[in-house]
């Protein structure tokens, strides 16, 4: 449970599908946050998308409650519901036939908005997507690469600024170089519009990256809920053991960000002489700072260079389980 106000309450929620021997998502209960970046993690088959389906009413659940922002989805039509509601899929389903400009633009048609107002939104998010308007506004999808339409996806799914994304495997398609390209654009727009999104992915390091806290499913059922730091240290289970590689301490300060471990003391780190590393940074960055400073503690920088805090040795041997506890010491 989030100390932030729920946007999303998932109560012992299932779903059987007709003629399934088994159900497909079992007495799930979860809270995600208002502005909260919340991922569900598993394997194929593990129900994390038929989950998230649910939440805008794609299917219905056999049993349980959702509640977004504190109402029954049951409550409002599946039409009305999903107009609040950014939606991003892996195969992204731009409208051929349409412009990019055109594309973006289909709820906010859809809600009635003028024809200038409609511009503008669709200008300043393409602005956001790091896509010139001059340039891209009148192109057609098939004129777009992988990582172009993708960005155009969520550009559409941004269109009415819903308060709630719900992104199932968006980048899941993209080589590797676009992935990580894109997974930054997400977590640069998280940290400037706060939305509430709960993200779908099989990948662990893309969840150890963008997650504010991570669901691991397994089999329909939720396995254990807690940030990337959390999982790794305490896995609740064998399984999410072997899923996120907790015994491997190096694996571990590669893929989590030093954001998850920083203490807000801009104080601290604005005395501090060591050369400052970014919030992006891994965990693994931090261990060779601190080496490299003598293990004295490495401010932390935002996107504009501001120092707004510091990780210490023991943050990162605290991150780690304490590996090298009696090897290194201060």
């Amino acid at each position: 449970m989030t100390h932030l106000e729920p946007a999303i309450v998932l109560d012992r929620v299932s779903k059987t599908f007709p003629g399934a021997a088994r159900p497909a998502v079992s007495e799930c209960s979860l809270t995600v946050g208002a502005g909260e970046l919340v991922v569900l993690l598993g394997s194929s088959g593990s129900g994390k998308t038929t989950l998230l389906k649910m939440i805008n009413r794609l299917y219905e659940p056999t049993s349980g409650t959702i509640y977004v922002n504190g109402q029954d989805v049951r409550a409002v039509s599946a039409v009305e519901l999903r107009r609040r509601i950014g939606y991003v899929i892996q195969q992204v389903g731009l409208f051929p036939h349409q412009t990019v400009a055109q594309n973006i633009a289909t709820v906010p048609r859809i809600l009635g908005w003028d024809r200038k107002r409609i511009e503008e939104r669709c200008d300043f998010l393409l602005e956001l997507m790091q896509l010139p308007p001059e340039q891209f506004r009148d192109r057609r999808p098939r004129q777009l690469s992988g990582g172009q339409q993708q960005r155009v996806g969520i550009a559409r799914a941004l269109a009415a600024d819903p308060p709630i994304l719900l992104m199932d495997e968006p980048f899941g398609a993209l080589d590797a170089i676009t992935r990580e390209t894109l997974q930054d654009e997400l977590l640069r727009i998280q940290a400037q519009f706060q939305k509430t999104i709960l993200f779908v992915t099989h990948d662990v390091d893309e969840a150890l990256k963008l997650a504010d806290r991570i669901a691991v499913m397994k089999d329909g059922r939720i396995e254990q809920v807690g940030t990337a730091i959390e999982l790794l240290h305490r896995p609740a289970t064998p399984f999410v053991r072997q899923l996120l590689g907790a015994d491997d301490w190096l694996q571990r300060l590669s893929v989590v960000p030093v954001r998850r471990a920083m203490n807000a003391e801009p104080e601290v780190a604005a005395a501090s002489s060591a050369q400052p590393l970014p919030a992006e940074a891994s965990l693994r960055d931090a261990l060779e700072a601190l080496l490299r400073s003598d293990l004295k503690p490495v401010p932390i920088v935002d996107r504009r260079g501001r120092r707004v805090g510091v990780v210490r040795w023991e943050d990162v041997r605290a991150a780690a389980g304490d590996p090298f506890g009696q090897v290194v010491s201060p």
